[in-house]
C-alpha cells in the first residue's frame, strides 16, 4: 500500500509557530479534544505551568493561544450571522402580518 500524504492543506488561522505537518497534527488534536476542553486546559497551564512550553502533549503555548482566538472569532461570527438571520426572519414576518391586517 501506498501512503498518501496532503500537503496542500493550511490552517485557518496564522501559524508562527511550527511547519505546516506539525500544525495540521496540533490543529486535529485540539479539534478533537473541544474548545471547551482545550480552554480549560490552557487556563491550568496558565496558572499552574505557565514556564512550560506545551500545553497539551507536544502542543506548545502559542499555538493553543492562537487556536482558541480563531476558534472565539468564528463562533462570534456565527453568532452575528444568526442574529442577523433572526432579525431578518423577524422584520419579513412582521412585514407580513403588517400586509395582512392591511389587506383585511
Amino acid at each position: 500500500m501506498v501512503e498518501v500524504a496532503m500537503t496542500t492543506h493550511r490552517l485557518p488561522f496564522e501559524n508562527r509557530w511550527t511547519n505546516s505537518a506539525n500544525a495540521l497534527q496540533w490543529n486535529c488534536e485540539l479539534d478533537h479534544l473541544g474548545v471547551a476542553n482545550v480552554r480549560a486546559m490552557f487556563v491550568d497551564h496558565e496558572t499552574r505551568h505557565p514556564n512550560r512550553r506545551n500545553v497539551v502533549q507536544d502542543v506548545p503555548a502559542g499555538f493553543v493561544r492562537d487556536w482558541l482566538a480563531f476558534q472565539d472569532r468564528r463562533a462570534a461570527r456565527q453568532q452575528l450571522l444568526w442574529r442577523a438571520t433572526v432579525i431578518g426572519l423577524s422584520f419579513v414576518a412582521a412585514t407580513a402580518a403588517v400586509l395582512g391586517v392591511l389587506r383585511a
